[in-house]
């Protein structure tokens, strides 16, 4: 006979049931058999439960939020290194001579037309300069002389003219005195003409009535014809002497014991032509004298630019070096001081080949220096490629080996000059961004909202 299913009567007493009833026995037995393990379990703390479910979520969260910035930041276009560079600009000697340096410190800021130096060359050729002026001084003499012999010369002329002009005086009184003596002696002549004409009639007539005879008609005729002469010289002569007296008024004398002039006014007319041949002379002297003048400022000029220097910045920056000690003599051409012209502040930087194959002059950029919250807003200038070594020339902060592998890219930032901390901050590093990555557009929120 086979038994019955064990059913649970109590918990510790086991009874047999018949055959008919089994299915619902044990159905009922498994009721009661859960219900009491159940009873037995110790109770879960829910608190709990939910607490590691918030902790579990967190951690999911953060890996996630971890990887989408990782990941962002890798795939994100940003250089490998950027540095704040500028031009330099060299003092150099533009004479040989002694250095007196006005800057003392390097990194000392300058502004435009500030003193950096002086240079001076004692030992500078002068003998082009002594010798113009050996010659200056040389014209000068002989214009001095010049003028001696013309005062000298005017002098005499200026007695000579007075003796001149007094014997001119003497010989027109002397004239219009022969003039006078002459014209008494022609009314004299015409006195004995009429005499003479009276006496001839009165012969002629005698003679006629054969009172007198023809011999003494012919000496009352010859009488006659010698007093008509004698009135017709007289009034020649007359003519002669003021012809004369008019041109010893004019200054030209003629006579039979003179010339045209006077001694003393031919003497008047060699001074004159000789005072003209020393004008002459003297503007040949005075030309040659402004020739020298020009000669020698041109010279002086020469000298003291080769001579003396004054050096003045013309670029706002700082002093970057100083190559030579104060009171040092330097060549020409040798380089005095480096200046940092703060105006021509730019980035240099240097990205992967993958990356600068998709740059392009004139693309908008971002910069942010190490250490510094900023973001600066920049622009693509220039494209160097790889071995770029040649572009870092005449620049303040010059290639590493490492950005030398890389491919070199040219950054402007305008915003940086406004900034007193960072206008001149050349070597600074930072980073260029080129395409904004999760960090970047988190800085932009937090930026724009003034969080």
């Amino acid at each position: 006979m086979t038994p019955e299913p064990l059913t649970l009567a109590s918990e510790r007493h086991w009874t047999w049931q018949p055959k008919a009833a089994g299915a619902l026995r044990r159905k009922r037995l498994y009721r009661r058999l859960l219900s009491n393990t159940l009873r037995d379990l110790p109770v879960i703390n829910s608190w709990n439960v939910l607490m590691r479910l918030v902790r579990a979520i967190v951690g999911l969260a953060l890996l996630a939020v971890g990887l989408y910035i990782i990941i962002g930041e890798h795939f994100a276009g940003t250089s490998a290194d950027a540095t704040l560079n500028a031009r330099l600009y060299i003092v150099r000697a533009p004479i040989e001579g002694k250095v007196t340096l006005a800057v003392q410190s390097i990194g000392a800021r300058i502004s435009p037309g500030a003193l950096i130096a002086e240079l001076t060359d004692q030992r500078f050729d002068t003998a082009r300069l002594l010798e113009l002026d050996r010659d200056r001084t040389n014209q000068q003499i002989e214009l001095d002389r010049l003028d001696g012999q013309r005062e000298a010369l005017s002098a005499s002329r200026s007695r000579f003219d007075v003796q001149s002009t007094d014997y001119q005086r003497g010989r027109v009184r002397q004239i219009e005195a022969r003039i006078a003596e002459t014209k008494a002696a022609q009314d004299a002549a015409a006195t004995r003409l009429r005499q003479a004409d009276a006496e001839f009639r009165r012969a002629n007539e005698l003679s006629t009535r054969g009172v007198q005879t023809a011999a003494h008609l012919d000496r009352a005729r010859a009488t006659y014809d010698v007093a008509q002469q004698e009135l017709e010289s007289a009034q020649q002569r007359v003519k002669y002497l003021e012809t004369e007296l008019t041109s010893a008024r004019d200054g030209i004398f003629i006579g039979e014991s003179c010339n045209d002039a006077p001694s003393s006014a031919q003497r008047i007319r060699e001074l004159e032509q000789r005072l003209a041949e020393l004008n002459v002379d003297k503007e040949q002297v005075k030309a040659r004298i402004v020739q020298l003048d020009r000669q020698i400022a041109a010279e002086r000029l020469r000298v003291n630019n080769l001579s003396f220097a004054t050096l003045n910045a013309s670029v706002i920056g700082l002093v970057w070096d100083i190559l030579v000690d104060d009171g040092q003599y330097a060549r020409r051409g040798q380089d005095l001081v480096k200046i940092v012209d703060c105006s021509t502040l730019i980035v240099t930087a240097g990205v992967s080949e993958s990356l600068y194959d998709r740059l392009s002059v004139g693309t908008a950029v971002q910069f942010r220096l190490f250490r510094d919250d900023r973001i600066f807003n920049g622009t693509i200038t220039r494209l160097g490629g790889s071995g770029a070594a040649s572009l870092y020339t005449n620049l303040v902060v010059g290639p590493s080996a490492q950005h030398l592998q890389r491919f070199d890219v040219t950054v402007t930032v305008p915003d940086l000059a406004g900034e007193a901390d960072v206008g001149c901050a050349i070597g600074r590093t930072g980073r260029v961004i080129f395409t904004a990555g999760p960090i970047a557009q988190f800085r932009r929120f937090i930026t724009r909202y003034g969080l």
